[in-house]
């Protein structure tokens, strides 16, 4: 058995390399480490079939478990921050009526953006009112009324 684990580690290592290229995440690139490692080992004359294996899942299992913080730390989208926080709390006029079931207008900064009303409001805002900036759902803008 021991002739034929140089080709049953050449397969594991090609096969885990093309899993990891086909997917987006990093799930088989510690294996692929392991098998390597198998796979030099295998050349070497009368190491067991079993020490290989054993070897193989140790150096995947260190591998996974020394890197995928890292990796997983660099591959993650970092938060962006934008000024939106800063509209909110901020009044600006209702260029198109809003009302509970139609989406209206209103001008923030000379940009008209679609708005709501919020969940509690449910009478109608006519355009040329003023309104409060609740929050940003997407690209629209959700308020309420002043009273």
């Amino acid at each position: 058995m021991e002739n034929y684990m140089v080709w049953v580690w050449l397969g594991v290592f090609i096969l885990t390399i093309v899993i990891e290229s086909i997917t987006q995440e990093l799930v088989s690139i510690w294996f692929a480490v392991g098998a390597l490692i198998a796979l030099v080992l295998s050349a070497i004359p009368n190491v067991p079939w079993y020490a290989e294996l054993i070897v193989f899942a140790g150096v995947s299992f260190l591998t996974m478990v020394l890197t995928r913080p890292f990796v997983k730390r660099l591959l993650t989208n970092a938060t962006r921050y934008t000024n939106i926080d800063e509209f909110i709390g901020k009044r600006v006029p209702v260029m198109k009526d809003i009302s509970k079931f139609e989406m209206g207008e209103i001008k923030l900064n000379g940009i008209i953006y679609s708005a709501s009303l919020t969940e509690e409001d449910s009478e109608k805002i006519s355009a040329g009112e003023i309104v409060e900036i609740v929050a940003f759902k997407g690209n629209k803008v959700v308020v309420r009324k002043i009273v």
